[in-house]
């Protein structure tokens, strides 16, 4: 509307380089007025797009005005395509069919006069129109694509429109053209196929929706779906048949198809409570399937297999069910190896044991090494457990376990794998070398020999041992290399045989080595000591007597080739034979001991000295002296004869000895009695008594004694002869009778009053048996005295000593000399001795007498003289 107004025009020319415009045209005057209000354009019916053939109106309305004579209909780039009149009931249509070539944008326009001319109005709002094909029938497919289906089957129907085409809003499947069983946004069916009413033919078709507008496809070709009854069930076992089984234990299933039809293939399923089966895989080359069972893999298992017909592999029913019920193992038991050790050596002993946590209920025990290679089953021990025991070698090496088993549910179920023990075997060290030393040709029992052990070279020995005969002797501390042994030996020979081994630390553990080639020797046995016996044996030898040493060798088994003698352990020379002749003297005095050496296979050999053997020398003992009453040596026939022999006094125990004619007179020849009185301090006699003398006892008499030295009786020298000579006797019979009898009468007398008095000083026990000997003496004497020509009354005195000497011719009564003291068996001052005593000094006497009160200095006898010892009991009785 700004445009409006006068308008003219002018021009310019260039003329000498000077632009001149010319002068403005005329003016034109222009006049501007707007155009009227655009119609409104719409498609009828209203789709955003429209399919081949389809019909369409365009229908143009003007706004309300009377002067409205036409409308105009433009096509594509403003192309006018139809003018139209007015329709009667306002507006125009214009009616196309619609077509590809028809496709693009309309508007239309209405026009009135106006100052003469017709006035257009201005163009609608365009308005679209859209023509598409309609879409290509989908495909109809079957999954799994069967030509026959079982009762109980799913096959899913699958509409697929064609590739390319827009993605369908919509899917419809029909069953027997045109009884549609669904319609849904989704291109596939499940068709749960339950019987044979299921046979039919399906189609389908789809449907699209370009800016809006449901478009529907053609239907697809037709699929046919035929439904048969499945194969009969199989039959399922199981193997091994246990009513429980171990977690991690393997089972194996067999199914089996009934009749003789052709099977293609087999399946297994696992069914858990509420839930649907679970295929398992299908076994590899037949009917059978091994699983490892779990814990979790309790319920029950079927099977089934696919026979072909009609060109498919039907599926049989499901097998009759099998529950399986899984347990896990009782917990593992302990294995321990015995003596523990990093590493072991060949040939040793080794002790596996296992033990259950829980033994109750065990039955058995199995010991493995390495993957469970059975090794034997355990040996039970009392405590609980089991044990295996194992002689180590190369090939024992390894990781072993141990398994035990307990019932359940009836079965024995194996308990887990122990812990596994490792056994490393290794070979020893290299065996050492074994000597001794000394290294004798031969040894003999009670020998030192030092066994030396040697390692080769490049070992390292931490500790020897050493062998006797294949028995340990022992491990010296540290290591220490020798050894050091007593040999023994019986009474036979004996073969020894030495080794020795070593250990070396090999992972920590003390290894022994192979032992060492053993070192025989041969054993004899020890040399036995000798006995030295001297000849004759006595306990004291006299200076110059003649002594036999002799050395006794043993018979067996040695030869003697030598000997020797030692004194007081110094060695004597040695004498040429095993007797050496001694004739002793006090420097002989000593302990003796002799030996023997001998050869054996080379080797000089000394014997143990025998025992030792004592040799005593002493003087013989001095010469005694004899003497004869009557002095002169002359003596009438049947009067008494006196022969005394008086030797030095001392303690010891002595005998004495009578010769006449250099022959030894005994008590009783030729009516001789000998006794002895104890010795007093310087002398002890012994008096031979000869009651009778005759002409026969005439001769040269000498005497010795023996004294107890040691045990041996030692003769004394004789003393020197006395020549005794008897002569006739001329005294009268009647004399002689006469003085025996008095001499009778008071011998009895002096008996009565012993056995009468008790004693006062001292108390004396004699048996019955000794006084009846005694009193039958005196008897014979009395009888024999017929004859008073042969009387003599003698008296003897008793020394200070308690020995009784020839008393003088005094035929009186003489004075008492003072005892020494009491008696043994009273008391001092006369108190009797203890009852208990006099019963112990009655042990051997059948008779009790109580000696009479006498006193013991002075005796008056006739031809038997009673002695009496004070302080010693009473003594034995002389002859004279």
């Amino acid at each position: 509307m700004g445009n409006q107004g006068p308008y003219t025009c002018q021009y310019w020319r260039k003329e000498s380089g000077q632009e001149i415009p010319s002068t403005e045209s005329n003016k034109v005057y222009i006049t501007v007025q707007a155009p009227p209000v655009a119609p409104t354009l719409s498609l009828h019916p209203p789709h955003p797009l429209y399919l081949p053939g389809e019909r369409v109106t365009l229908r143009c309305s003007a706004p309300g005005s009377d002067r409205l004579q036409g409308y105009t209909f433009y096509g594509e780039q403003e192309r006018l395509i139809h003018d139209e009149v007015p329709a009667p009931a306002g507006g125009a249509g214009l009616e196309i069919v619609a077509e590809m070539g028809k496709v693009g944008v309309y508007t239309c326009a209405y026009w009135i006069p106006r100052s003469g001319r017709h006035i257009l109005s201005e163009r609608s709002r365009p308005v679209s129109l859209s023509v598409q094909d309609p879409p290509e029938a989908p495909s109809l497919s079957l999954s799994p694509p069967h030509l026959v289906y079982l009762p109980g089957e799913s096959v899913t129907l699958t509409c697929s429109p064609p590739r390319g085409t827009p993605v369908a809003a919509g899917f419809q499947f029909s069953r027997n053209g045109g009884w549609r069983i669904t319609s849904r946004s989704s291109n596939a069916h499940a068709l749960n196929i339950t019987g044979p009413e299921d046979s039919r033919s399906y189609t389908c078709v789809y449907w699209i929706r370009p800016s809006g507008r449901k478009i529907q496809s053609p239907d697809s070709r037709p699929v046919s779906i035929k439904v048969t009854a499945p194969p009969q069930a199989p039959t399922l076992s199981l193997d091994p048949p246990h009513a429980m089984y171990l977690s991690g234990e393997w089972l194996n299933f067999s199914c089996s198809a009934p009749g003789a039809q052709e099977v293609t293939g087999y399946r297994f399923y696992k069914r858990r409570p509420e839930q649907s089966s679970v295929e398992l895989p299908s076994p590899r080359g037949g009917p059978r399937l091994e699983i490892l069972a779990a814990v979790g893999d309790e319920g029950p298992y079927t099977c089934q297999y696919w026979s072909r017909w009609s060109g498919r592999e039907l599926p049989s029913g499901l097998s009759q069910p099998i529950i399986i019920r899984v347990t896990e193992p009782p917990p593992a038991p302990r294995l321990t190896l015995a003596p523990p050790h990093p590493v072991y050596g060949t040939g040793e002993q080794v002790t596996l044991r296992c033990l259950a946590p829980r033994g109750d209920g065990v039955v058995r025990y199995r010991f493995y090494r390495q993957r469970r290679g059975l090794i034997a089953d355990g040996v039970p021990e009392p405590t609980g457990g089991a044990r295996l025991e194992l002689r180590t070698e190369t090939g024992t090496a390894g990781l072993y376990v141990c398994v035990y088993w307990i019932l359940r549910a009836g079965r024995e179920v194996p308990s887990r794998e122990s812990q596994p023990v490792s056994m490393s075997v290794t070979d020893p060290p290299a065996k050492p070398l074994v000597s001794l030393s000394p290294d004798y040709p031969a040894y003999v029992a009670g020998d030192k020999v030092e066994i030396n052990c040697s390692a080769p070279p490049g070992a390292s020995p931490v500790q020897y041992g050493f062998y006797q005969n294949r028995t340990p002797l022992g491990s010296p501390p540290g290591n220490a290399s020798s050894w050091q042994t007593d040999l023994q030996a019986n009474t036979r020979n004996t073969t020894r045989s030495f080794a020795c081994t070593y250990m070396e630390l090999i992972q920590g553990r003390e290894v022994p080595s192979y032992a060492s080639d053993p070192v025989s020797i041969s054993v004899f046995p020890a040399l036995a000591a000798p006995s030295l016996l001297l000849i004759p044996p006595h306990p004291l030898y006299v200076t110059g007597e003649t002594v036999t040493a002799e050395c006794v060798v043993p018979a067996k088994p040695y030869v003697p080739r030598a000997h020797w003698v030692l004194r007081d352990r110094e060695a004597r020379p040695e004498p040429p034979e095993p007797r050496f002749p001694l004739n002793v003297t006090h420097s002989d005095s000593g302990t003796y001991q002799c030996g023997y050496s001998t050869e054996l296979h080379g080797r000089h050999l000394r014997s143990p000295p025998s025992e030792t053997v004592p040799l005593s020398v002493t003087d013989p003992p001095p010469q005694p002296q004899l003497s004869v009453d009557p002095p002169s040596g002359v003596v009438s026939e049947g009067l008494p004869l006196l022969i005394t022999c008086t030797a030095p006094g001392d303690t010891s125990e002595r005998r004495c000895h009578f010769y006449k004619d250099g022959a030894e007179i005994t008590s009783g020849d030729t009516g001789s009695e000998i006794s002895t009185m104890e010795p007093g301090t310087s002398f002890m006699n012994s008096v031979l008594s000869i009651l009778r003398a005759s002409p026969s006892n005439t001769g040269q008499f000498s005497c010795g004694y023996e004294v107890n030295m040691s045990g041996r009786w030692i003769p004394s020298p004789r003393s020197q002869a006395v020549n005794v000579t008897v002569t006739a006797w001329s005294l009268p019979v009647p004399l002689v009778a006469g003085c025996g009898g008095a001499a009778t009468a008071l011998a009895l007398l002096l008996l009565l009053i012993c056995l009468c008095r008790k004693k006062t000083a001292a108390t004396r026990r004699l048996s019955t048996s000794y006084w009846k000997s005694r009193e039958l003496r005196r008897s014979q004497i009395a009888r024999r005295s017929t004859d008073i020509s042969g009387v003599n009354m003698c008296l003897q005195q008793m020394t200070e000593g308690g020995w009784p000497q020839a008393a003088s011719q005094d035929w009186g009564l003489l004075p008492k000399l003072p005892a020494e003291g009491p008696r043994p068996g009273r008391a001092a001052g006369g108190a009797a001795p203890p009852k208990s005593q006099n019963k112990e000094d009655d042990a051997d006497s059948g008779a009790e007498f109580e000696f009479p009160d006498i006193d013991p200095t002075y005796a008056q006898v006739t031809f038997s003289c009673s002695t009496f010892r004070q302080g010693q009991g009473l003594s034995d009785t002389c002859d004279l």
